[in-house]
């Protein structure tokens, strides 16, 4: 993600991870507690969709995803419950990028443990494969004036810009706050890595394994098991106790990592290796 440069935010609603791009709709549906019907909201997209495109085959399941063809998912659900008001989002796959969508939520790394409500994988596809027709705006349209239809009110679009303070005060800061670490990391579930991070060296491939426990978004335990002849197990030690107690955060470990380099050895080699086991840890956060 950081590579693609694409942005992480943790939503209050919970539920697995979602990519978002200009071509993945994001609707969302406000009503008082006592109004909260997911699945009708969902009913109502299949409704909207099936009247601009009748060759659609779409429908909902009882997983509150909508289907097309019966195999591909085009819309995932999640919802926040508050004591009187409500809102359930979902997406809807019009014309993204299916490679970027794949690689950022697929991890490289095995052995992650969480009590965090898991991403469940699935085939999907893109509205606009199965009809080159349509285009996010045409499917917004009739989303909004099936809503009009069934809600008996005026079908008119009112186009808000997200960032505009005026229109939602305090946007900013919210966005802040969704993307900080303190909320993406330090309010997430407690979690366990436990994996084997092949480190290329040279001409040579270095198995290193990992364990981390992350309470509170920092590290409770940490251990790293590499060959001795690698690296001197006194400076793998004191690695290993700084990285305990620390942030799960790859800015704060490199830091952590840079000030510990200072006072090694003066050995390029040393220093290389050393590096490159850091650069690794902190790919895994």
């Amino acid at each position: 993600m950081r590579q693609k440069n694409i942005k992480l935010a943790r939503r209050r609603s919970g539920g697995g991870t979602v990519y978002h791009d200009l071509g993945n709709i994001n609707l969302t549906f406000f009503t008082a507690r006592k109004k909260y019907e997911r699945m009708e909201n969902l009913k109502l997209i299949v409704k909207a969709l099936k009247a601009l495109s009748p060759q659609l085959d779409v429908h909902v399941t009882d997983r509150y995803d909508i289907l097309l063809d019966g195999q591909y998912k085009i819309s995932g659900t999640a919802a926040k419950l508050g004591r009187t008001t409500a809102y359930h989002h979902c997406t809807l796959l019009c014309n993204a990028d299916k490679f970027v969508l794949s690689s950022v939520l697929k991890s490289p790394y095995k052995g992650i443990k969480s009590n965090a409500t898991p991403s469940v994988p699935a085939s999907v596809k893109n509205l606009f494969e199965e009809d080159s027709s349509l285009t996010s705006e045409m499917l917004l349209d009739a989303i909004a004036e099936e809503y009009a239809t069934q809600h008996q009110v005026d079908h008119h679009i009112t186009l808000v810009n997200p960032a505009d303070e005026t229109v939602l005060p305090g946007i900013s800061n919210k966005t802040k706050e969704l993307q900080a670490w303190e909320w993406v990391y330090g309010k997430t579930p407690k979690f366990s890595i436990s994996t084997c991070l092949n480190v290329v060296y040279k001409d040579s491939v270095i198995d290193v394994k990992v364990d981390l426990d992350v309470k509170h978004g920092k590290i409770e335990v940490c251990n790293i098991d590499l060959p001795e002849q690698w690296l001197p197990p006194a400076l793998c030690s004191e690695l290993v106790n700084s990285f305990t107690g620390s942030k799960f955060c790859p800015n704060e470990i490199t830091t952590l990592a840079t000030t510990l380099l200072r006072v090694c050895p003066q050995d390029d080699e040393m220093h290389s290796r050393w590096n490159l086991l850091c650069e690794n840890m902190t790919r895994l956060m």
